[in-house]
């Protein structure tokens, strides 16, 4: 049951705790929070008291963390050498796919869809994808890394994940997927990726099984902890809405429809996407795509194959991958563009407030645990 998710519990208040303390900082949260931990050690033995400590240890480390982030708001230098590191392998990377001899067009695209590098791409093409509600393609997600993740588990971990050279796969799976990471500049997103599948690889590799609600509530604990300003960032809220809504809400129900055609779940998963992030997208964007999940029907795979193909030309930048390049992404922009031109494509002028999204969360979530209780 979600209730019983001790992990939800403790990012929740940890997210509450900074909530408050980056709008009101106070000097006050550190000793506070001194006298909680001393007083959950000496009420240890009462369960109930215990937990409430817990809890409250939590959000008074979110108050305290977001307040001293608030007082010290210098970028540390680790931050800022990751950002230089992370230019520099994207400018060599670049340069190994212009050689490939794509259009500038296709460059912009690829550049973007791997790296995180958007500043080729042309504004009309960011509208369109905008439009349709695409722009999640653009933008790099657990989607992109659960791509190349997916090439890296067939290949190295689903034929030895049951044999004694199972670790010897985790070294190579956790630099791929943190170099590609850092590389990419470190995204919230990516960064979210990263961890909830370094954490599900080693689960899988111990063949122990884990709701993975947790390794979704670790990582936000992780990334807030580290930056308490992610909170905030529409990024962040996002990218942990789309993953919570597909985790408690579509796993069960798949579960329920096993043997579901690829095409229809790809939809529906699509859709759960969708809906959860809906009020969000309209508070911040004022605009509701409503033909983005049958698109992604199309857009998906042949994102993955653009993102594959890129990848093989920055590898070997040989003519024919940047031939190859230039027809799938001539294919999606024209899908693009295609899609745009319907009526009812997408709803414009929306403007939700901040408590009528707050009410849908709630009636939400509450929905969730009532179905999640019920099974």
């Amino acid at each position: 049951m979600i209730v019983q998710h001790p992990m939800l519990w403790c990012a929740a208040f940890l997210m509450a705790g900074i909530a408050i303390g980056l709008y009101f900082p106070l000097p006050y949260y550190v000793p506070l929070l001194a006298v909680l931990l001393i007083a959950c050690a000496l009420l240890r033995r009462h369960g109930h008291f215990h937990d409430i400590m817990t809890l409250l240890i939590w959000f008074l480390l979110g108050c305290s963390r977001a307040s001293v982030c608030c007082l010290y708001s210098q970028k540390p230098s680790w931050q800022q050498t990751v950002e230089q590191k992370a230019k520099s392998l994207q400018t060599v990377m670049v340069t190994r796919l212009g050689r490939s001899g794509g259009s500038p067009q296709t460059l912009a695209l690829a550049e973007a869809l791997v790296v995180g590098k958007k500043d080729d791409l042309s504004r009309d093409t960011k509208e369109a994808y905008r439009q349709v509600g695409a722009s999640h393609l653009l933008a790099l997600s657990g989607m992109h890394l659960g791509i190349i993740y997916s090439f890296l588990y067939l290949v190295f971990i689903r034929w030895t994940r049951f044999s004694k050279w199972r670790w010897h796969a985790l070294p190579f799976i956790l630099l791929s997927l943190w170099g590609y990471a850092l590389v990419a500049g470190m995204p919230v997103s990516l960064v979210r990726a990263a961890l909830m599948l370094s954490i599900m690889t080693v689960i899988s590799l111990i063949q122990y099984r884990t709701d993975p609600l947790h390794p979704l509530a670790l990582s936000a604990i992780i990334i807030l902890i580290i930056d308490p300003t992610e909170l905030l960032s529409i990024s962040f809220q996002l990218s942990f809405t789309a993953v919570f809504f597909l985790v408690a809400l579509w796993m069960p129900l798949g579960e329920s429809f096993p043997k579901l055609h690829w095409s229809v779940e790809l939809i529906a998963v699509s859709s759960v996407a969708s809906f959860g992030t809906m009020p969000l997208v309209a508070y911040y964007f004022h605009r509701v795509a409503l033909i983005g999940p049958l698109l992604s029907l199309v857009l998906i795979p042949l994102t993955t194959a653009i993102i594959y193909l890129t990848l093989a030309a920055m590898l070997l930048p040989v003519t024919p991958l940047g031939w190859l390049l230039d027809v799938a992404v001539s294919l999606q922009q024209r899908i693009i563009d295609l899609a745009g031109s319907l009526p009812l494509a997408t709803l414009d002028n929306v403007y939700p407030t901040k408590t009528l999204v707050a009410l849908i969360y709630g009636a939400l979530v509450v929905a969730i645990i009532r179905l999640r209780t019920r099974e």
